[in-house]
């Protein structure tokens, strides 16, 4: 039996068919060891690098961070958990709710323009809702309506720099049309027992209330400042904030100087979230830039019964798909505070709520490996991918006035949100190129950002930018003052689960505030909320904007621990 094997296999040697086929078998076999080999070596390499047990060395938490004023901090702590301050400060948030302070984007000068006006009764509210704040604070206004409230320390601000609140007064206006839809009227800042509704209840009124709210009760404590604390309110964030938010920077640049500030907080867009089943407190370090393009496209007009191949509408619509067909690509880079972000959640979400596909990402975008293709972005990070790329929408579109008349003129208007290591320069030199091909192509004149658009040129296509502002410097997170916010936030507030342990970590802000005006004055810009902020953003600048009562009523004690630890560090 043994001889007839052997001659079985002799005669298989010498088939070359035979041999080719073992050879590939056992290549196959080679190469999936290694590719399996390489593979556990990679994943091995990525939980080495963002995985449990790397705290230590990635996205280190401070402790929780107590005021040493204990009494004070008693005091304020007592206030906020007893029922009757907490109904008092839901009525002062319902009362700045029915005072409807809107700011519309063609509102002429302060001083001619009636519709200003309105800010006159939300200081008038503020005045006399928080009598012991003003008698203790020095009120100085900023092009009338920019309100600053300076409560000043023992020590010179040359020495402890002061702290800076910001908050806005203004909210985005709610259409006639559109109140029908509202579960209660915009304006009448209505309590159900469990949320607070209404126009500004989230953005920013209930920051705004929640700030002073925070003086008043440390100023009836008797606690006395060494650090000096301003409380600012703009009248225009909504559109822009160049009446309010600018002239308060202003103001305080010429009362302070450059970098004469320890620390901002302004609100943020995410507050505490629970993302990869995990609870975390995300600090805006950064704003993604700014950007408004404008495209007008003038041709030759005529009747309908003898048009061009291509008319203006035609032209733009083909711009348009241009855009559109041509995105701006994304990158993950230690740059960008996202990065960070991820970062925390790869060593503290559970293995198996964090995708392998993001902790690859992460580690390619460590070793400084940029070969990471849309498609994988786009798959790694979903939703979360245009916190690292540049966002265009087309969100304005003109052309045409009678259905039987060939237009003379298309226009669009591109919304862009600038991703952190882009610069107004790159995305309108993008622009140019994009568009310039099209107008060869149709024989026009083109005009660039920087080009004068002569109005005698019939066929042309010009483009222009409005609100450019270039992405925020990133502020550092390795500072006193951040260690400061973050001891304070652990101290405060408490995560979105029980079993749950609150994890604060830098985040990006994709829209912008008013610290935009602010960056002379500290490197320390920090943007938070501190509540849970759901259903897109608690339905901020939509129909049915609220705040949930029980947080709400708790941020007050947020931002005066914040002030008692930012005193301890005073020498």
């Amino acid at each position: 039996m043994t001889e007839k094997i052997n001659r079985h296999r002799d005669k298989n040697l010498d088939n070359p068919w035979f041999m080719r086929g073992a050879l590939a078998i056992g290549l196959a076999v080679v190469f999936i060891a290694l590719l399996n080999n390489s593979i556990h070596s990679s994943t091995v390499s990525w939980l080495e690098t963002y995985g449990p047990g790397t705290e230590s060395k990635i996205c280190q938490q401070v402790p929780k961070l107590s005021p040493t004023n204990k009494q004070v901090e008693h005091y304020v702590r007592k206030k906020v958990d007893s029922v009757e301050y907490q109904r008092e400060v839901i009525k002062k948030l319902s009362g700045i709710i029915q005072i409807p302070s809107e700011s519309y984007d063609e509102l002429g000068p302060i001083g001619e323009d009636d519709r200003w006006d309105i800010f006159f009764r939300v200081e008038e509210y503020l005045i006399n809702t928080y009598p012991t704040v003003f008698e203790s604070v020095k009120l100085d206004h900023a092009n009338t309506h920019g309100l600053i409230l300076t409560w000043q320390g023992s020590v010179p601000p040359s020495e402890a720099k002061p702290i800076l609140l910001l908050a806005h007064q203004d909210v985005v206006p709610v259409l006639m049309e559109n109140v029908k839809d509202w579960t209660h009227p915009p304006y009448d800042g209505h309590y159900d027992g469990e949320i607070i509704w209404g126009r500004g209840a989230t953005d920013d009124k209930g920051y705004l209330v929640s700030i002073i709210e925070s003086l008043d009760l440390l100023i009836k404590s008797g606690f006395k400042p060494k650090r000096t604390v301003i409380l600012a309110f703009g009248c225009d964030e909504e559109i822009s904030g160049e009446n309010c938010g600018r002239p308060i920077s202003n103001f305080l640049v010429e009362q302070y100087g450059h970098d004469g500030i320890y620390l901002i907080m302004d609100e943020g867009s995410t507050g505490i979230q629970r993302e990869f089943n995990r609870s975390f407190a995300m600090i805006g370090v950064a704003e993604k830039g700014y950007l408004d393009v404008g495209i007008n496209v003038s041709s030759t007009g005529g009747h309908a019964s003898n048009p061009p191949d291509h008319n203006a509408i035609g032209i733009l619509s083909e711009i348009v798909v241009a855009i559109e067909s041509n995105p701006f690509l994304g990158t993950v880079t230690p740059k960008n505070p996202m990065y960070n972000f991820l970062e925390c959640a790869a060593v503290y979400a559970p293995e198996s709520s964090f995708p392998m596909a993001v902790r690859r990402t992460l580690s390619n975008a460590a070793a400084q490996d940029n070969n990471i293709s849309q498609e994988q972005l786009d798959q790694a990070l979903g939703d979360m991918r245009y916190h690292f790329k540049t966002s265009q929408s087309v969100g304005k579109i003109n052309g045409g006035v009678k259905i039987n008349a060939i237009p003379e003129t298309a226009s669009t208007m591109v919304n862009l949100r600038l991703a952190v290591e882009t610069s107004i320069a790159q995305v309108k030199s993008h622009y140019e190129s994009l568009i310039k091909t099209i107008a060869k192509k149709h024989g026009m004149v083109f005009k660039g950002f920087d080009s004068p658009c002569d109005p005698s040129v019939a066929r042309k296509i010009c483009l222009f930018g409005v609100d450019a502002l270039e992405p925020a410097p990133v502020s550092p997170f390795d500072t006193e003052s951040f260690r400061i916010l973050s001891g304070t936030i652990k101290n405060v507030l408490k995560p979105l689960s029980q079993d749950d342990e609150l994890i604060v970590t830098p985040y990006l802000m994709p829209a912008n505030t008013d610290t935009k005006f602010f960056w002379a004055l500290t490197k320390n810009i920090y943007r938070f909320t501190p509540v849970n902020l759901v259903e897109n953003l608690n339905r901020a600048h939509t129909t049915n904007e609220f705040i949930r009562a029980d947080e709400f009523v708790r941020e007050p004690l947020f931002f005066a621990s914040l002030i008692l630890n930012a005193d301890d560090v005073v020498g």
